[in-house]
């Protein structure tokens, strides 16, 4: 164990990172065998995602309250007040849970000791866009998401008061709704999220898991900072 850090510091210095992160992963496993209380990944993970669900439904709401107080139509027809009220309502209601979940997340977080998982995560969530991950992004798109289109939401989806917005598309997602061109209802939400479930120990999980944590892919020997994409937004140009 004395040797594991300086280790860690000659194999950063000279690029290998992959090997470093697996080394990392090896040794933090090895040690969690020997761990009565584990730390919970799954748990992390899926807080993660009801952190950016949470925020992308603000988004989404905020976006239609604005659209409905904008002055009345020609007809002169009024969006029901109690309508406005109601989703100002929940945008509040929003607020307060994501204020609790936050603190859920550093509380999860915090139960990581300091180790060579916590060194790994560090190391790689130190790039602003670790989440642009090509992992991450496949996912995304082929959910049909924003990273299969060219809007650039999951790379430009920042809020100044919300930490954990950043990231990709959830069942909450505005510009995904608009795209397939219905809104979902909670039954179709919970399905859809069964389906992608980071609570269940499967092969899953772990491409998310290593791709989140680490940047890693299995049996990839490329540098995890390689794999990051970060295309720039295509818009069609407009019609003449």
């Amino acid at each position: 164990m004395t040797d594991t850090l300086p280790r860690e510091t000659a194999l950063e210095e000279s690029g290998q990172i992959n090997t470093l992160q697996h080394e990392r992963w090896n040794l933090w496993r090895d040690e969690q065998s020997q761990n009565k209380k584990r730390f919970n990944i799954h748990e992390l993970l899926q807080t993660e995602v009801k952190l950016r669900e949470n925020a992308q439904r603000e988004v989404a709401l905020k976006d239609k309250l604005a659209i409905y107080q904008k002055p009345p139509t020609t007809d002169g027809s009024l969006v029901p007040a109690d309508l406005i009220q109601g989703l100002r309502a929940e945008v509040t209601k929003l607020n307060e849970e994501y204020w609790m979940l936050e603190r859920k997340w550093w509380s999860i977080e915090g139960s990581l000791i300091e180790g060579p998982l916590a060194r790994g995560m560090k190391l790689w969530r130190s790039h602003p866009k670790w989440y642009m991950h090509c992992v991450l992004r496949e996912d995304c798109a082929e959910r049909g998401r924003c990273c299969g289109r060219d809007c650039g939401c999951c790379s430009n989806r920042h809020l100044p008061k919300r930490k954990f917005a950043a990231g990709h598309c959830t069942v909450e997602c505005h510009c995904c709704e608009k795209a397939r061109g219905f809104e979902l209802s909670s039954e179709k939400k919970a399905q859809v999220e069964k389906l992608f479930d980071l609570g269940v120990d499967r092969g899953y999980f772990k491409r998310i898991r290593h791709a989140s944590l680490l940047g890693l892919i299995h049996l990839n020997l490329d540098n995890p900072f390689d794999l990051i994409e970060d295309p720039p937004p295509r818009y069609e140009a407009p019609a003449v």
